[in-house]
């Protein structure tokens, strides 16, 4: 049972730091290099508490280590993309 109460606290956190972090850059007004590093914060904590998750349950590999820091590029990559104009 501890296990399952460890997950949602960790679950809950990466909700809150995820949904804040995309409110703060989509209703903000900084200029890009500010929301970019805001979303580079996100991604840094997501990479962090999932690679502890996986620790937790002895299930660290190689692969879930490379899953968790190739989403997070992507997403970065998708923000870039996206906002090309504003660079």
């Amino acid at each position: 049972m501890r296990n399952v109460k460890h997950h949602i606290i960790l679950y809950v956190f990466e909700i809150i730091i995820l949904c804040s972090g995309f409110i703060i850059i989509l209703n903000s007004e900084f200029n890009f290099w500010t929301q970019f590093f805001i979303l580079g914060v996100m991604l840094f904590f997501y990479t962090v508490i999932g690679l502890l998750r996986h620790t937790k349950d002895n299930d660290m590999h190689g692969k879930v280590v490379l899953e968790y820091i190739s989403i997070s590029a992507i997403i970065a990559l998708l923000f870039l993309l996206v906002n090309i104009s504003r660079i």
